[in-house]
């Protein structure tokens, strides 16, 4: 069983691994309960200014963080997100990469850790849980 409670985005990714979030947050990261899932490693790679960087980038984020796969649904699901946010007019606040990792993060019963309030938009219609890496 996968001992993740969070799933964490590339926003909040990019905050903690900063020294001071690092350190807020390391009980959590030694114990294994923030995740990622494929496409904030793809979107957090793509920051990689060389081969070297990418495969150092690469390293770092298995050693610290936890996986989760993405289901086929997960598009799905993305897509009638998008369809409620769209009915509410705040479509333009969540990309298809954020509507992808909520539906990931609901689907497997994790919280959606995060850097920016666009998770917030889309839980209003989800209903699924936010924290915002900074609040600790």
């Amino acid at each position: 069983m996968n001992p993740a409670l969070y799933l964490l985005d590339t926003s909040g990714l990019f905050r903690i691994l900063q020294d001071r979030l690092r350190q807020a947050w390391a009980d959590q990261l030694a114990a294994g309960v923030i995740a990622l899932c494929p496409i904030v490693e793809l979107e957090f790679l793509y920051s990689a200014r060389s081969l070297a960087d990418r495969l150092e980038k690469r390293r770092l984020l298995q050693e610290v963080f936890g996986w989760v796969a993405m289901s086929d649904r997960a598009y799905e699901r993305a897509d009638e997100v998008q369809q409620l946010l769209t009915e509410t007019g705040g479509h333009r606040s969540a990309g298809p990469v954020d509507l992808l990792i909520a539906a990931t993060a609901e689907r497997e019963g994790l919280i959606v850790l995060c850097d920016d309030r666009d998770f917030q938009t889309v839980a209003s219609v989800t209903g699924q849980p936010v924290k915002l890496v900074a609040d600790l």
